[in-house]
């Protein structure tokens, strides 16, 4: 017939019959066959043709997962399943009438059968090493290629893994081991299959979109511990140290206090590395800690106690350094291999946050009393989150 679609099977009976017009037809499962028990006829809704997913020679049913889709719902509701198989739209259940209403959108039906076949695939290739594994034991002078067999990889496997919700946050420390191992050995395969400037474009897309996932994961966990009602400074220290290069990304090695053994008993927090091997000494206070306090007689401010004790200590820290630098030096290279040049190193203050310098009053003192300290600056947490949120600002573009 003119604007339709039919399909008979051997015995000349239809079991496809589509409207091309209206794009909407009906797939006949035959009695005779096994999916009859629990469907008998699926509704096509957009298609002017017999899409993908169903037996092509005769009334059969569905494909791949199909029988098992409908032996599951069959199993729970014991009712038949009026199936409409969709070009477009979303997954529907009803099972409110006489039989079960399902609408299934095409694509995810394509889904679950690809699904289907890569676990047959890999099942298949378990077994063949299975197999081979065992001629190999019980046959090793004839099998002997067989010795270290493996199951095969089935293509596509990777593909539908990640597609899933959720595989980032559910990712464990064998994962995350196994993808380390995995992407440098991917970008270097790829060189064979695509232009070296599409390369060069995929790694340096791949860098920045894990350097961006770093970041905000460190920057969220920053904000947390600002925000957090108790400030202690040993947490400060231990958080600083794994993620300070961060925030100051212009150094590239941290010196933590077991690399620094000279200061006379006392040691910094850490010591950064920049590029050209100098070195400068951190000290880590806590954002609650109280930066100034006011002279009414005078309506100035001036360091509070506990930073001006941190200012001392950092001082002392220097001169100790540059009085025992050659020593400092030697010992670094025999410890860690690390070659230092020690040349008026600075030192750094992490201590309070802008925030709790309120006035104008209040800001002027603190420009001219950081201004005034030599080799020392002090570096406010509300400025490293600054920092970092403008840095992640250009990564994002």
């Amino acid at each position: 017939m003119a604007g339709r679609t039919l399909k008979r099977n051997e015995k000349g009976r239809i079991f496809v019959d589509i409207n091309r017009q209206t794009r909407s037809g009906w797939y006949h499962i035959l009695p005779e066959y096994s999916q009859f028990k629990y469907c008998e006829k699926v509704r096509l809704k957009g298609f002017d043709h017999l899409p993908s997913g169903f037996y092509k020679n005769d009334g059969y049913g569905l494909t791949g997962a199909g029988i098992e889709l409908f032996q599951e719902i069959f199993a729970k509701y014991r009712k038949k399943i009026a199936l409409t198989v969709a070009a477009s739209g979303k997954f529907r259940f009803d099972a409110r009438g006489s039989t079960v209403a399902v609408t299934i959108p095409h694509k995810i039906l394509t889904d679950i059968n690809a699904e289907k076949r890569t676990i047959r695939s890999r099942r298949a290739n378990e077994v063949q090493a299975s197999v081979r594994g065992f001629l190999a034991t019980h046959g090793p002078r004839q099998f002997s290629q067989f010795r270290n067999a493996k199951p095969e990889y089935a293509a596509g496997s990777l593909a539908r893994i990640l597609s899933r919700e959720h595989v980032t946050s559910r990712m464990n420390q064998e994962d995350e081991a196994a993808m380390q191992d995995f992407i440098p050995a991917y970008i270097s395969a790829i060189s064979g299959t695509i232009r070296s400037t599409r390369k060069i474009q995929i790694i340096a897309e791949s860098i920045n979109a894990g350097r961006k996932v770093y970041l905000e994961k460190v920057l969220r966990e920053f904000r947390k511990k600002l925000s957090g009602k108790v400030q202690n400074e040993s947490a400060w220290q231990k958080f600083l140290a794994q993620h300070i290069l961060v925030f100051r990304h212009t150094y590239g090695e941290v010196l933590d206090r077991e690399s620094i053994t000279i200061i006379e008993g006392k040691y910094p927090d850490f010591m950064l590395v920049d590029p050209y091997s100098y070195v400068d000494v951190y000290e880590i206070k806590t954002p609650a800690t109280p930066l100034m306090l006011l002279d009414r007689s005078r309506n100035n401010h001036y360091w509070s106690a506990e930073l001006a004790k941190a200012i001392a200590q950092v001082e002392k820290y220097l001169y100790n350094i540059e009085r025992n630098a050659d020593t400092f030096k030697t010992e670094l290279m025999d410890a860690k291999g690390i070659e230092i040049n020690v040349v008026r190193p600075r030192g750094y203050i992490v201590a309070g946050k802008r925030a709790d310098i309120t006035t104008s009053r209040m800001r002027k003192d603190f420009r001219i009393l950081n201004d005034s300290l030599k080799n020392i600056d002090i570096i406010l947490y509300d400025d490293l989150v600054s920092n970092l949120e403008g840095f992640l600002a250009k990564l994002r573009g």
